[in-house]
Order: structure tokens, then sequence, then C-alpha cells
């Protein structure tokens, strides 16, 4: 055979075999750092699969997939509920000079016997958007010594029988202004309706029926406010907040609260608090007053 033939084919053979030995050790070696990465991937992932190193990778598809899940829901359901335990001193004042009692003046607990009444409060809040709703129901029975009390065009006299439903409904939208570590400041807008109804139930003056009249009244009010919030422990923090409107000689709204928050899970909050609602409407020389001021107690859930 050709010598140079010989020489070719010897040096192919050697070139095969060098790249078999390279393509080998590429191989193991890649081999051994894609292990190594998964270990790590695995550590930064996932605590418990980095105690078990045989876990499959099923495993870990299965959590990769849930927590996507977990924080997709969490950016689009970022919903709460609040259940309180609102119990406050409740009193309401009506000075006008169509009313021939008193002086003019009628007040829920002075005149009309009321008591303190709990007053159950729910609050819903989806992003910067919270919705605030307190029922207060009272009842009072009253001996009117004074004389004669007019109420829906009717004059009562002697013993009379009320009652007294107030709804109070607070749209707020909160926009943060600075946010630290778990602290921040936040200014606020919204508008609050405020709906009251009465009854009334006694004997006609003069004429000794006994019947029953009913008045109610509704006010829109804008408000702004400035609330702000610490974490005093992971699991601590104290927030408080205060929202209204002066209006001048139409008289004032306010709303003023200050609480602690624990929170023993991520979803789940305990507040306790101290919470006052000042309202009074003036117009020429009649006037209405209202105050809801006391502690709470509520139960918060974020979904």
């Amino acid at each position: 055979m050709d010598k140079k033939i010989v020489s070719l084919l010897m040096g192919a053979a050697i070139v095969a075999s060098s790249s078999n030995v390279f393509a080998s050790e590429v191989t193991e070696k890649d081999s051994t750092e894609l292990i190594e990465e998964s270990k790590v991937v695995d550590t930064i992932i996932d605590p418990e699969i980095q105690k078990n190193q045989n876990a499959s990778y099923e495993d870990l598809s299965k959590y990769v997939v849930g927590g996507v899940i977990r924080d997709t829901a969490q950016k689009i359901f970022p919903f709460s509920v609040e259940a309180r335990f609102y119990a406050p001193h409740f009193d309401a004042k009506v000075k006008s000079d169509k009313i021939h009692y008193n002086g003019g003046q009628v007040g829920l607990k002075d005149n009309l016997g009321f008591d303190n009444d709990n007053a159950p409060e729910l609050i819903l809040r989806y992003k910067r958007f919270s919705l605030d709703y307190i029922h207060v129901h009272g009842t009072g029975n009253a001996n009117l010594n004074n004389g004669n009390l007019k109420f829906g065009g009717v004059d009562f006299s002697g013993r009379v029988h009320s009652q007294s439903d107030l709804n109070y409904l607070k749209l707020t939208v909160t926009n943060p202004i600075i946010s630290v570590l778990g602290s921040g400041v936040d200014w606020s807008y919204g508008l609050t309706g405020i709906h009251w109804k009465g009854k009334v139930r006694g004997n006609v003056a003069g004429t000794g029926v006994n019947t029953q009249k009913s008045k109610e009244y509704g006010a829109p009010i804008p408000a702004i406010g400035v609330g702000a919030h610490a974490a005093l422990l992971p699991s601590l923090s104290v927030y408080a907040n205060v929202a209204g409107l002066p209006l001048g000689g139409y008289g004032h709204y306010y709303d003023l609260e200050a609480g602690l928050r624990y929170s023993p899970l991520e979803i789940l909050g305990i507040t306790f608090g101290y919470r006052r609602i000042d309202v009074k409407l003036k117009h020429n020389d009649d006037s209405a007053k209202m105050t809801m001021n006391g502690p709470y107690a509520g139960l918060r859930v974020d979904l």
C-alpha cells in the first residue's frame, strides 16, 4: 500500500479517537454542571427540596406552577373583608324654631331616653378603594313633661316611644405618599352618605288618640383625609386616619380613627381601636348634630 495512504488513515484514526475522548469528557463535565445547577435552583426555590436531593422534577414543576398561580391570584384579587364590633356612645340633637319643646332643642338621649346601642360595621377593601358601612339602631322611652313634641306634623304629649336608625356609608380612595419597610403615609378623598330615619309613637295632644309618625333625612358629604401606619413588629402595626371637611357656616364633618392590627397569619388580622364621627349641619337658625365615639374590635381577612 502506498505510504501516503497509510499515513492518512493512521492520522484519521488518531483524530477520531481524540474526538471521542474529548466528546466523552465534555458530556461528563456538562452533566456534572447541570446536576450542580439543578441543586442550586432547588435550594433557591424550595428549602424542602434541598432536604431531599432525590426529589423528582415533577414535584419541582408542581411547586413552580403553584407559586405562579398564587402570585397571579394576589395581583388579581387584592381584596379584604373586615367585620367590626363597634360600641359607640351615640347621640343626636336637633335645634329649630319650629320645635315647640324644650326651648326648640331635642336630644335623643336627654329628651327621648335613648340608650347606647352597638353598631355593627363592615369594611370592604379592593386595591385603593374601601367601602365602610355602619348601622346604628336605637330605641327610647320618655315622658314629655315640658310640653308637646311636634314630630311629623303631629303634636305628641305624655309618654312617647321612639326609634332611630342611622345608616353611615363611606367610600374612600387612598393614594400613597410614601411607603418604607411596612410603614407609610397616604392621603385620601371620598364621599360619605348619611341617612337617618326616626319614628315616634304616642298620644296626640288634647285627643288621647295613639298614633305613630316617621321622618327621614339624608345627605351626601364629600371628604378628604390623611393617614399613616407603622410596623412595630413583623406581625404588629399601628395606624391612624382622619378624614372630613370643614363646611364653614354650614357646619362640619370629621371621622377620626386610631388602632392596632395584629396579624398572626398573613391573611388574617385582628384590629383594636377607637373611632369618633362628628357631623354638624346648619341651615339658617336650624341645626342638627350627630356624634359617635367609642372603641371597636374587628377581624380582617385578606383574600
